[in-house]
């Protein structure tokens, strides 16, 4: 924002929101989540909603029903129930489209465990100079009794630029899936992403594997 704009704002605003937005983003730094890491972070879950939303048309396709007039099926689905869906394909599609939907449904769902983590975890921090990281679920002041597992979101690098590879390749394959049936060259496509959605799973299934060695003091 140039010094005229800000200027203006604050002529036209008692409260001095570009000031306030700064001096919020300073204290999160002091976190130690520095500019590049929320970028990522925001170009992530932004990514991952676009997956999602693509995701959803994608298996109305695959279940070749018709939702016109009516609520979605998906609407009511866990996103363990669509990544299974997804990776069960369809009998129309050849094997090795199949087969990337397999290796898709997998990274998915570490890549879904990351986000909730991301969005829903606790921040971590560990004194100056080192990252931070997100932890959900944690066992904490004594409590037990949880039933869901701890999840870490580790932000650090290779991390976040592994899992937002990762994602945008999974996006990119529902797009193509949305149009398998009405596109005769949608499937020539899918079979094309091969070696994408492989590398998806493997930096999706590094980043929770890691995550679990650390929780389980191993790494």
């Amino acid at each position: 924002m140039s010094d005229g704009t800000q200027e203006r704002a604050k002529k036209n605003f008692p409260y001095n929101y570009p000031e306030k937005s700064i001096d919020i983003q300073s204290r999160l730094m002091t976190l130690g989540l520095m500019p590049q890491h929320m970028m990522l972070m925001g170009a992530f879950i932004v990514a991952y909603g676009l997956f999602e939303t693509t995701l959803e048309r994608a298996l109305w396709t695959l279940s070749g029903e018709s939702i016109e007039g009516v609520r979605p099926f998906t609407e009511k689905m866990l996103a363990a129930d669509q990544f299974r869906m997804l990776g069960k394909g369809h009998e129309n599609l050849s094997d090795e489209c199949n087969l990337i939907l397999s290796a898709a449904a997998y990274a998915a769902a570490d890549l879904h465990e990351y986000r909730n983590s991301l969005v829903h975890g606790y921040l971590c921090t560990y004194g100056p100079g080192t990252v931070p990281s997100f932890m959900k679920n944690p066992h904490w002041h004594g409590a037990s009794g949880r039933m869901k597992a701890v999840g870490d979101a580790y932000i650090d690098e290779p991390f976040q630029d592994l899992v937002l590879i990762s994602i945008w390749n999974l996006f990119a394959l529902v797009g193509e899936v949305e149009k398998a049936f009405s596109d005769p060259d949608a499937q020539g496509r899918i079979e094309a992403m091969r070696d994408d959605i492989a590398r998806a799973r493997s930096y999706a299934n590094e980043t929770r594997h890691l995550r679990s060695l650390v929780n389980h003091e191993k790494y």
